[in-house]
C-alpha cells in the first residue's frame, strides 16, 4: 500500500507521518516512510506489496509531485485552521532566522536549495521571512482549493486532517 500525505505548507505533515508511522509498525505492519523534500534520492525503484509507504510530499496533488496521485492507494490531506497555520509558520520564523537560511525548495538547483544570507542571526534575513510567511498565509486558502479539487477528480479514498496545536504539541 502507498499512501500520501500532503497539504500546504507548515501544516505538520512530518509529525502525521511520524505518528502513523510509529503507530503502524507498533501494530507489526511492515512500514517505509520518505520525505519528498529530503528523501527524494532514496525512494525505492520497485514497491513491495507487503511493505506500506507512507509518502510525505507537499507537492502531492500538484504537476510538481514526485509521483502522480494514481500511484496512491490512499491520501491524508493536513489541513489546520488559519490561526494554526499562522502558530506553525511562526514557529519555524525563529529557527529560520537563527540559521539564517527560510523556504526550503526542493525543486530548486540540482539538490534543492535554501533562501537566506546563511549566517546566522542576519537581520537582511528578517523582512524576506516575513514577506514569505506573508505569501504562504495569503495563498493557503487559495492553494488548498485547488489541491482539494485536484484529490476529488481522482478515485482514490483521502481523508483531511485537522490539526491543532495546543500546549506547544500538535494534535491530530
Amino acid at each position: 500500500m502507498k499512501i500520501l500525505i500532503t497539504g500546504v505548507g507548515k501544516t505538520g505533515k512530518s509529525t502525521f507521518r511520524k505518528k502513523l508511522v510509529k503507530n503502524l509498525l507498533n501494530s507489526g505492519q511492515s512500514t517505509e516512510s520518505y520525505d519528498c523534500d529530503y528523501d527524494r534520492n532514496y525512494l525505492p525503484k520497485s514497491f513491495s506489496n507487503d511493505i506500506i509507504y507512507i509518502i510525505e510530499d507537499v507537492h502531492g496533488p500538484t504537476k510538481n509531485a514526485v509521483f502522480p496521485l494514481e500511484f496512491f492507494d490512499m491520501i491524508f490531506y493536513i489541513m489546520p485552521k488559519w490561526f494554526t497555520s499562522l502558530r506553525f509558520w511562526v514557529t519555524q520564523a525563529i529557527p529560520w532566522y537563527k540559521l539564517g537560511k527560510f523556504a526550503w525548495d526542493a525543486d530548486a538547483g540540482k539538490y534543492g536549495e535554501w533562501k537566506g544570507t546563511g549566517k546566522n542571526n542576519d537581520i537582511r534575513n528578517f523582512f524576506p521571512i516575513i514577506c514569505e510567511i506573508f505569501i504562504e498565509l495569503k495563498n493557503r486558502n487559495k492553494w488548498i482549493k485547488e489541491d482539494i479539487a485536484i484529490i476529488k477528480k481522482t478515485t482514490i479514498k483521502y481523508v483531511v486532517v485537522v490539526p491543532r496545536k495546543k500546549g506547544g504539541k500538535i494534535i491530530f
